[in-house]
């Protein structure tokens, strides 16, 4: 079986599955094109990740979700759309796949992933092409999972806090007094209105330092209620 990569999306490569090294996985370039029709149901889009510094598409919005999330676990210190296509041998029930994304981890860990819908994950056909694929990685020492969904307020909570763009010198100056007020139990308006007075500061500037603080785990709330400015510290 050969494993299929690209660094430019013009240009492909073959490895063995023993070959494959971190390098291919860091560099390499989505090896299936984006596309956008009339009519077509799941559009491609584009996020931008901290983890990597730079946008990393998606097929869907729901393919966005995972990758949020991806983005927001401090294990996670690397994340590639599309990363490569397995070629199956001559006679396999599968002849090709590529998976939706890979994850590397703090610890040198790879986690390839395929993002379902959930009523599709369930379905004979995925699992027995997921059972294909796991066995075949497992074999490089590669972990394979399937996500298909959390509750959609998770996700919109944290999409509202990755995108919180609050200036360094703002973050150093606002964040410690934010820490310092943020107790548990803490309303986010109370936080704010204190801050904002204190620091004589506009109040937006301090509620884009508490986003940005949640994003970057200095900060907790509980994720499955929408946030807003009734919602209460951890």
């Amino acid at each position: 079986m050969r494993v299929l990569f690209t660094r430019d999306g013009r240009t492909g490569y073959a490895r063995r599955l023993e070959e494959i090294s971190l390098a291919d996985l860091v560099f390499c370039h989505p090896t299936r094109d984006f596309s956008r029709r009339h009519g077509q149901i799941n559009k491609p889009v584009a996020f931008f990740s901290r983890t990597v510094g730079d946008l990393v598409a998606c097929e869907s919005q729901h393919e966005r979700r995972f990758l949020i999330l991806a983005d927001w676990n401090l294990d996670v210190i690397h994340i590639a759309a599309q990363p490569f296509t397995i070629e199956f041998p001559t006679g396999h029930e599968l002849k090709s796949h590529t998976p939706d994304f890979v994850l590397i981890t703090r610890n040198g860990g790879v986690v390839v992933v395929d993002v379902k819908r959930p009523s599709a994950v369930g379905s004979e056909e995925v699992l027995q092409r997921h059972a294909a694929v796991h066995q075949f990685l497992a074999q490089a020492g590669m972990q394979h999972a399937s996500w298909s969904d959390i509750p959609h307020s998770i996700t919109s909570n944290l999409a509202l806090f990755a995108s919180a763009r609050a200036p360094e010198a703002a973050l150093a100056q606002i964040g410690p007094e934010v820490l310092e007020a943020a107790r548990s139990g803490a309303r986010v308006h109370e936080v704010v209105s204190h801050v904002a007075d204190l620091l004589q500061v506009p109040a937006p500037l301090v509620l884009v330092v508490v986003r940005r603080l949640l994003w970057n785990h200095k900060l907790a709330i509980d994720l499955r209620q929408p946030f807003g400015m009734e919602t209460t510290l951890l």
